[in-house]
This record gives C-alpha cells, structure tokens and sequence, in this order.
C-alpha cells in the first residue's frame, strides 16, 4: 500500500524513453549507445540509536543540505532542527514553545544559498529564518492561513512552496491546493500549478498525494501531477511551460483488490476523527511509479522510479530534456527517500517505526 502523505494528512485535518520531451529529441537508433550507469554509495551517516540530544534523530521529517555542506534535518518528535556539520560538532536549531524562533508544528526545512535556514511552522502560521549558526532572525514571512508543507530553494529571495487554502463562500467551502514561488510573502509572485476541491469532496485526500515538483537555483520548477505515470512537466521562472519529460515504455502499476482494501479500511480509521467527512473515500487504482528527486549542480533532474523492488533506481534527464545516464543504489534494510540538490545526494529512513538516520550519499561508476 502507498504511504500516507502524512504532511498532507496533517494540514487536511486542520481544514476540520529513453524519453520523449514536449518536442521529441530525434536519437540514433544504434543498438550500440547505451546509457551510462552509475552506483551510489554511503560516504557518511547522521544520527545514532543512541545518544545524546544532538546526535539522536527522533524523526527525520524533513532534511537537506547546506550550502556550506552541512546536513540539516527537521525532527518534529523533537520540535528541533538538527545541523550536523561536515566538520565539527552537530547543533541544535529551535525548541518548543509559542515565543519567537520556537516551534509548535514545524511542517519543512530549507536552505537558501545565502545561508539562512528556512522552517515553515503550520500552528504558529509562520516561516521562520535563521542564520547559519542557527540565531533566529525573524520571519521570512507570516500568515493569516497556511504555510507551505514543503519548500525548495531557487535562491536567495525565494523558494518554491506547496501550499493548501481554504476560501469560505456563502454556499460552498473551496479547498485550493497550490504550487508557487514565493518571494519574502504569503501571497505566491508566481504559481506554477493549481487544483480545487468543493469541501469535503473526498477526491481530495486521494489526489493530492499525486502531485510532486523540485526545483532548479536557475528558477526552473518540475512538478509531475500524477505521480502513477511517467509525466514531468518543466516550467519556467514566470510559470511559461517549457517541455515535459515522459517515459512511454514504462508502464502503470496496479494495485491488487487486497492493497485497495486496505487502503480504504486505514483511511475510514483515520477519517472517523474528521466530522466533515462524509463517506465516499475511493483510493488511486495505481501504485506510485515515480518521485521527484531534486536537480543536482549541473541542472539535470533526478526521477526516482519506483517500480524495482531489488535497487533503487534513478533516471538522470539534462536540460534537453534527454536521459544522461541512470543512477543505482542497492535495497538492503528500512525504505529509503531521497533528497538531490546542487550540494549533493542525500537519503534517509523516515518510518517512524524505523531508527532514523540520514546518509550522505556519493556516486561511482559501475
């Protein structure tokens, strides 16, 4: 069964071919060109099974890279920012508490090229910012609603967010759910995708889970709206659409009648607690084929695949929009997700059931 998109859930509840591009690039048909493959390997991991308060990963909620090569983890068990430096010892960012740089429900951390640290908290309706050493510095900005549930970087004054609204009408009650680019402001100076449910229409709580985007320091943003096929669209600073990046040979997988089951049977649990929720909860029929990884320091965008349960498996896509080369790393031990940016490769165990960790992670060739 997919996962719960439990930052999704959490806001939700509050609310009470080698491939073809948009222009196919015409590629020799030799049976001699081969895409050059690559492995990763751990080169470091963060957080020990047990420890002291700093080194000791309650949950990893969030995580990312430094520009100055730290490792930066949000730990909502903990309500703390974990930074774990390259060299030198790990610190601490933020405590519980409603005063100024605390935390009450800390939803995604991000680092701007210019150092400051960005924490989006939904319950205190807020984005923090801190500098590097983790001093509070004020709000990047407030709000009277909602905060993004997940940011990415484009560069020093902005980040590109995932942000839900809700807008009461006389009649009706409007869920919006919106992917921008905000610059210092709630309100998005650009939005690259949208989509609206009449609350409680239960579609919501399914499709949501669907949409993905990372982001580019060039201001290119790549979102998949529907995360079961291998669709990518790309989109400029301003929003104009610029090509979309698809695998036709790789095909849907469908989930058996025991994972819709049970699928359903987790939901009605969890819904019995949302007195707006009316019955009618229909689950995707397909599983989750791709995520969005990251753009790594050359502009190429990683495409985790999903469909493997012997390695993980990456399709690397340059600018053109042409596969470069795929990138493969073993399964062994506790799931895994990943985070790319132009500072490195990054994965992490994030099952609450499961000791948390994260992993620097370094490419070879095979």
């Amino acid at each position: 069964m997919k996962p719960v998109h439990f930052e999704a859930v959490a806001l939700l509840s509050c609310l009470a071919a080698v491939s073809c591009n948009s222009e196919p690039v015409e590629l020799p048909q030799s049976e001699s060109i081969q895409i050059p493959e690559y492995q990763l390997f751990v080169a470091d991991s963060f957080g020990v099974e047990f420890g002291d308060s700093v080194t000791m990963i309650g949950s990893v909620d969030d995580f990312c890279y430094h520009p100055n090569g730290s490792v930066v983890v949000l730990d909502r068990a903990a309500l703390r920012i974990r930074v774990f430096p390259q060299n030198g010892e790990g610190y601490l960012i933020g405590r519980n508490g409603e005063g100024p740089g605390e935390f009450l429900f800390p939803q995604a951390v991000c680092a701007l090229p210019d150092g400051r640290i960005l924490v989006s908290d939904e319950m205190k309706r807020e984005v923090l910012s801190y500098d590097t050493d983790g001093n509070y510095l004020g709000s990047y900005f407030t709000t009277d609603r909602y905060v993004p549930y997940r940011m990415v970087p484009v560069d020093s004054a902005s980040v590109t967010g995932s942000m839900l609204n809700m807008d009461m009408g006389e009649d009706e009650v409007v869920v919006s759910f919106f992917i921008g680019r905000f610059d210092s402001a709630s309100q998005p100076s650009a939005v690259y995708f949208s989509r609206q449910w009449q609350w409680p229409d239960p579609g919501m709580y399914t499709e949501i889970d669907l949409f993905g985007f990372v982001a580019s320091p060039d201001g290119k943003v790549f979102i998949t709206e529907d995360n079961t096929a291998y669709s990518v669209t790309a989109y400029s600073s301003s929003a104009s659409e610029l090509q979309t990046i698809e695998c036709a040979d790789v095909n849907r997988i469908a989930k058996t009648e025991a994972e819709i089951q049970e699928e359903i049977d987790v939901f009605e649990e969890w819904a019995v607690q949302d007195q707006a929720y009316t019955g009618g909860y229909t689950p995707i029929p397909y599983r989750q084929l791709i995520s969005l990884t990251g753009v790594d320091a050359d502009g190429n965008l990683w495409v985790e695949r999903l469909d493997s349960e012997d390695e993980y498996r990456f399709d690397v896509w340059n600018t053109a929009g042409e596969k470069v080369f795929t990138v493969l790393f073993p399964r062994a031990g506790a799931e895994m997700v990943f985070s790319v940016s132009q500072y490195g490769i990054l994965g992490a165990v994030v099952d609450p059931e499961q000791f948390p960790q994260v992993y620097s992670l370094k490419m070879e060739a095979i």
